[in-house]
């Protein structure tokens, strides 16, 4: 007889054919043994990345197809997995989808490597260099000049950047990732304060979001086909960290970051409880690019991360070759999210990113 009519048989008298008081706790019971059965298949489940079987309690790295080159060569890059000795959560790390966007890179291998998997809950996946050709030329593309964050879930059969975005989505994020970090910064020029974008309008995403420390959270949902977004459409809870600026490797802010992953590893119960200074995180919104109105000389008067007021001076810009300038002031009061390096600037080049904070966190 099935588990079910064993149910119905004893959740019943033969005597008077009424339901007996306790039939409602025996199928909980019965219910809760069949998930934790199913949950333990899947925790003991041999972990398969790239055809290689990953054991517990060790840190491997394997090669991922993505394509081949101009010559006919198969290209790879490194899938870095740090599998623990119990089973768990998997959090997945990503970086370098823009190829001159060095920070990440940093950051998924101190974190892998880091780790001693003996002590660690569950599975850390990082993908250090995600647009591997890009990275090799220094640029921020696909060699088919393509944004690569515009790509996902991908497409087997679509377009360079597409055959990238599928092999990466359906190999690595889609069946092996319950959380999801994509590291980026700033663009040429730029810098970013560390910062999480997330779409806090999403339960599962705001609750992964909160576990970062006092890292700040801008509301953005993601444009369509970004990995975030096309990752939390999935069902996996998925943030972008952005942090420093592009082209270079800024020690201080990847320091930053490495420690707000730590975090969320203990904030998961993957490593042990880790204690560290409580901080409030602060929560945004939106936020505005305050653009030059003439060119020229860009200076900045006040620092990434400064809280501004509304009709304060925030920079100038003076013509090269001669003594005129203006002033630029905050069209609203916010805290600077996003800062250019002082430079040349044409009309219209975003000097200053102001986000405006959530009334509640």
């Amino acid at each position: 007889m099935s588990v079910r009519n064993n149910a119905i048989a004893v959740g019943h008298t033969r005597q008077s054919g009424r339901r007996c008081m306790w039939r409602p706790y025996l199928s909980t019971a019965i219910m809760i043994t069949l998930a934790l059965t199913l949950l333990g298949a899947r925790a003991d489940s041999p972990l398969v990345l790239s055809g290689e079987k990953i054991a517990p309690a060790s840190l491997r790295s394997v090669a991922l197809k993505f394509g081949e080159s101009y010559a006919g060569d198969t290209l790879r890059t490194s899938v870095l997995i740090a599998r623990g000795a119990r089973p768990g959560p998997r959090q997945c790390l990503t970086a370098a989808i823009h190829g001159d966007e060095l920070n990440g890179i940093e950051v998924v291998r101190r974190v892998l490597h880091g780790i001693d998997p003996a002590a660690l809950t569950g599975t850390v996946i990082g993908v250090p260099v995600v647009n591997f050709l890009a990275f090799t030329r220094g640029t921020r593309e696909t060699p088919d000049r393509r944004d690569l964050n515009r790509y996902f879930p991908g497409k087997a059969d679509g377009s360079f950047a597409a055959r990238i975005a599928h092999r990466l989505f359906s190999q690595v994020i889609q069946p092996h990732c319950d959380y999801l970090v994509d590291f980026h910064t700033g663009s040429f020029n730029r810098a970013n304060l560390p910062q999480l974008r997330a779409n806090l309008h999403d339960k599962k995403v705001r609750a992964f979001a909160m576990r970062f420390g006092e890292i700040p959270v801008l509301q953005k949902r993601g444009a369509r086909r970004m990995l975030r977004r096309a990752a939390t459409d999935a069902g996996i809870p998925s943030v972008s960290f952005e942090f420093g600026e592009a082209t270079t490797v800024q020690m201080p802010t990847v320091d930053t970051a490495v420690a707000a992953i730590f975090v969320v590893l203990h904030q998961l119960d993957m490593l042990e409880s880790l204690a560290h200074k409580q901080s409030p995180q602060h929560h945004y919104k939106q936020a505005r690019w305050v653009r030059a109105e003439r060119g020229g000389i860009f200076t900045s008067r006040k620092e990434l991360g400064a809280e501004v007021t509304t009709g304060e001076v925030i920079g100038t810009i003076a013509n090269p070759l001669t003594d005129d300038h203006i002033e630029l002031l905050a069209p609203i009061s916010g805290r600077i999210l996003g800062l250019a390096s002082n430079q040349f600037v044409l009309p219209g080049y975003g000097v200053f990113n102001l986000a405006v904070p959530m009334a509640t966190p």
